[in-house]
């Protein structure tokens, strides 16, 4: 796995994936706090007690790191890392694996198309490191750049956290050496406008109806829209 490590060649294009609701669908990371929230219950018990206040906040983009780090903190307090990462690992075959039935089919072609003709190809998401890396392992692309949130967590303390989700993924790409504008970005979500507009060739995948006419509003009624399974 390479992880803004690629220089970018003279000819090549440099092409940016979304990862969840792109590359596959649903909210990798969303479920993976799921899936450790319920080992042991009691992880559980306390998420239900404390909804009415982390709910509303992580529902809220102003807020939603926030919610974010309280659920990470409460999911794996005690964990630690190399458990964590195993898990994380583990989660992530299971996620993304082909009988699991939520891989694109014809976006990983389209991704493979740009990598077979050369072009630098990046996966920028929201999901947390590690599990962003394992994902796009699990869905076989473990050659590939990955631009993703960062989270820095202890066994015991409170989490950081660095978000790559809308102007934080355009932050995130240059720090990862990625010049923009990029050549094209995919992407389905309102979230990731920033991205779609910093691309010559913005391409609009699965996107909800809502989000489809704001998008059309934002990039234009000719923009790329693919509706892929």
């Amino acid at each position: 796995m390479k992880v803004g490590q690629a220089e970018e060649s003279e000819s090549a294009q440099v092409v940016v994936f979304d990862l969840d609701g792109t590359l596959l669908r649903g909210d990798a990371f969303g479920l993976f706090l799921v899936h450790l929230l319920r080992r042991p219950p009691v992880r559980a018990a306390v998420a239900i007690a404390t909804a009415p206040v982390w709910l509303p906040a992580f529902l809220l983009p102003p807020t939603r790191v926030a919610a974010e780090r309280y659920l990470v903190w409460l999911a794996a307090v005690g964990v630690a890392h190399e458990d964590f990462t195993a898990r994380s690992a583990r989660f992530a075959a299971d996620h993304a694996s082909p009988r699991s039935g939520r891989t694109t089919v014809a976006v990983l072609d389209r991704f493979r198309e740009h990598q077979g003709r050369g072009d630098r190809v990046v996966v920028a998401t929201g999901c947390a490191s590690p599990l962003a890396e394992h994902v796009c392992d699990a869905l076989g692309l473990d050659d590939v750049e990955v631009v993703a949130s960062v989270l820095t967590r202890t066994r015991w303390g409170l989490p950081r956290a660095v978000p790559a989700r809308g102007e934080g993924k355009l932050r995130a790409l240059l720090s990862a050496g990625i010049s923009l504008p990029v050549d094209h970005a995919y992407s389905d979500s309102c979230a990731d406008l920033p991205l779609l507009r910093a691309a010559r060739a913005p391409h609009v995948v699965n996107a909800s109806p809502r989000d489809l006419r704001r998008l059309r509003r934002a990039l234009g009624e000719d923009v790329d829209v693919m509706t892929a399974v």
